[in-house]
């Protein structure tokens, strides 16, 4: 089996309230937060995971909660620029989750294969009325699809032939799933927004990292609220917790390195697109 190689790729940013994603912390702090994809490598296939925000969202400048958003099909097209490749040269496209900011430019690569959870599918098509208030999904990605040409839909966990293993955790949405990656440094898993943040998985951390690497202080949880920090994105709380149980077992140590959370400025640091 092939090792793989990790790029972060930066398709935007936002600005949210800390108070919202860690259950009321901090809230007169406001921070900015990227939307994250990954490029996989193993000298012979590129996988891409996750394709960001549309140009249909980006062009409003609003994203959750009218926050205020950086996004569209530029960006992925410049990182995929950095590391020296083109849509056609992806091999894959797996998605975490179908939200608008994860799987908004999906005609970008109309003959990669693609692979999402078939319960994300049945999500996207069925979203709850809290997610409508939210517009977590554009009922728009649902004809995108259709202009695909290798879709396959996975229920539950499942191990491609090449080493990538796709580990369902819904909470944030029916069919989440997170991503287990070989590397020459051990396991490492993309989790999409199962965690959203570094601190909603280590919820006594008392710093959060900056797009420059520096470290911004903010209050850790109180001990006494459990193992995990959830928010205010998070629709199922007894998934949430096997979820996020699943990802700490299956990590080879229990430790921020081993984590890559969809919108955490620390995945560009450690895994930088160059």
């Amino acid at each position: 089996m092939k090792y793989w190689s990790i790029k972060t790729f930066l398709y935007g940013q936002t600005q949210s309230p800390r108070a919202a994603l860690s259950y009321g912390l901090d809230p007169e702090l406001s921070l900015p937060g990227p939307y994250l994809g990954f490029l996989l490598q193993n000298g012979t296939e590129n996988i891409l995971v996750d394709t960001g925000v549309s140009d249909r969202i980006a062009s409003s400048g609003k994203g959750w909660s009218g926050n205020q958003i950086t996004g569209g099909s530029k960006f992925v097209l410049e990182e995929l620029e950095k590391a020296g490749l083109v849509p056609d040269d992806i091999d894959t496209v797996i998605y975490t989750h179908l939200h608008n900011d994860h799987a908004g430019n999906v005609t970008m690569f109309p003959n990669a294969r693609t692979i999402f959870q078939k319960d994300e599918y049945i999500n996207l098509l069925n979203p709850l009325p809290t997610q409508c208030i939210r517009k977590d999904y554009e009922l728009e990605v649902a004809d995108d699809l259709k202009q695909l040409k290798d879709i396959s839909m996975v229920n539950g966990d499942f191990d491609l032939p090449n080493g990538i293993r796709l580990i369902k955790t819904p909470g944030h949405s029916l069919g989440s799933q997170a991503i287990l990656v070989p590397t020459e440094d051990g396991s490492r898993i993309i989790t999409g927004d199962m965690p959203h943040k570094m601190y909603n998985l280590f919820p006594q951390m008392d710093y959060y990292m900056m797009p420059d690497g520096s470290h911004h202080p903010i209050t850790p949880a109180p001990e006494s609220w459990g193992r995990y920090l959830p928010n205010s994105l998070i629709y199922d709380h007894y998934a949430f917790y096997d979820s996020m149980d699943k990802l700490r077992l299956l990590a080879p140590t229990y430790e921020p390195k081993c984590f890559l959370p969809g919108h955490d400025w620390s995945c560009m640091i450690r895994y930088p697109n160059k």
